[in-house]
């Protein structure tokens, strides 16, 4: 079977929607399928690793101009989709599977009409609660309107063109009306990812050892990690403004692993909050690189009320690295207290917490040891089979339909 992923987002970008394309790109094409990744990205702006690490797979880059907005300046439009369909036409897809709802979801959505392809859509992104961080300001005062246009312009043409939407959760099923998107034709899928590539010994400990050292991080510090992207819905600010009131001047570390829009102005938090010192930014790093930042941390930290899975806490978990995580209903079969990690409610309830985990090597221990354990029902192979069943399933409710 010929395959299209179709992302707005996808490497370098650190986030869950590039991890969950990864890891079902490489699921499809090692049971046989041929998958290719239609994204759109400026190619100058890349490093040489990086494109090389683009080369290592199928990547088509359908380009388009940089949105003016700097939440999204990373994304790309266009108001002419004809040659982005004649690119497309070259793959000889049998089914299309849409991660985005801006340009590569139009480009997609065109591509199936045009070639009668059958199309698939996940959606990964709160959009209710997102929009606020994309336009604070236009949101504050004209949320309801702002949403009513996405829905218009973005969710409901991808999810009328979709055979299938796909959920990773019950938590977005409240949620779908305001998208304008059926109930009824909807599939609960949560995301894989390559449990073996987070096993510890592709970390040895002299590697760990290393990158302590180039951070700047003693043997025995205590090191609390957020890994993904740094913008304004992932809350990193709350994280700093917490480990200020919990272990300022103690042996420990928060380390912010990633770029993204609001890198600078964390940076700047932590100089107001004056634990500059204790608080290490890496900025954007190699993907390849990402299963070590987690086998150096004692605890990963996120923040967020944003997140519609929360891929990031299941590769800690199966890095053996316990979680410490805002309270969310999304969360609540993946983060269990006590057992591999904790959940938070507010910068008071996070203090307390750090404290604790930070002040307990013993209930560490137990932590890190149902860690790895409870991840398994999340494995790459898992995923890929339930989306392979759901692309046969489309393909034949698509042709019947034409029939």
């Amino acid at each position: 079977m010929n395959i299209g992923l179709f992302t707005d987002q996808y490497y370098p970008a650190i986030s869950g929607v590039v991890t969950s394309i990864t890891m079902l790109y490489e699921g499809l094409e090692a049971l046989g399928h041929k998958c290719f990744i239609f994204t759109s990205y400026d190619e100058k702006s890349l490093t040489e690793n990086e494109k090389e690490e683009i080369k290592k797979k199928s990547v088509i880059n359908i380009k388009g101009i940089p949105y003016p907005f700097k939440s999204i300046k990373q994304y790309h439009f266009s108001f002419f989709y004809g040659k982005a369909v004649k690119e497309v036409a070259k793959y000889n897809l049998d089914i299309i599977h849409v991660q985005t709802e801006y340009y590569l979801s139009k480009v997609a959505i065109k591509a199936s009409k045009k070639l009668n392809i059958p199309l698939v859509h996940t959606l990964h992104t709160s959009w209710k609660d997102y929009l606020k961080y994309v336009f604070p300001i236009t949101d504050k005062y004209f949320h309801r309107p702002l949403l009513w246009l996405e829905r218009k312009m973005f969710l409901e043409p991808i999810s009328k063109a979709s055979v299938i939407d796909i959920i990773p959760n019950k938590k977005v099923i409240q949620d779908l009306p305001l998208y304008g998107m059926d109930v009824n034709k909807i599939a609960i899928i949560p995301t894989g990812i390559e449990l073996e590539r987070f096993k510890k010994k592709y970390s040895p400990d002299a590697k760990i050892k290393e990158l302590r050292e180039k951070l700047g991080i003693n043997d025995d510090a205590f090191v609390f990690a957020y890994i993904g992207r740094a913008s304004d819905e992932k809350n990193i600010e709350n994280l700093i403004e917490a480990f200020t009131y919990a272990l300022n001047g103690k042996n420990a570390y928060l380390v912010v692993v990633g770029g993204g829009p609001s890198l600078e102005s964390l940076k700047k938090d932590a100089e107001d909050y004056v634990v500059k010192d204790q608080v290490i930014f890496t900025g954007q790093i190699p993907w390849t690189d990402i299963p070590l930042y987690y086998h150096m941390s004692n605890i990963f930290l996120n923040a967020s009320k944003s997140e519609t899975q929360g891929l990031t806490y299941i590769e800690a978990l199966s890095s053996g690295t316990p979680a410490l995580v805002q309270k969310d209903e999304v969360i609540e079969n993946v983060i269990i207290d006590a057992y591999n990690g904790y959940t938070f409610d507010g910068v008071d309830d996070l203090v307390e917490k750090m404290q604790y985990v930070y002040e307990n090597p013993n209930e560490l221990k137990k932590l890190m040891k149902n860690a790895i354990e409870s991840t398994k029902k999340y494995s790459k192979e898992v995923f890929t089979d339930t989306i392979l069943k759901l692309y046969n399933e489309s393909i034949e409710k698509y042709n019947n339909s034409r029939n």
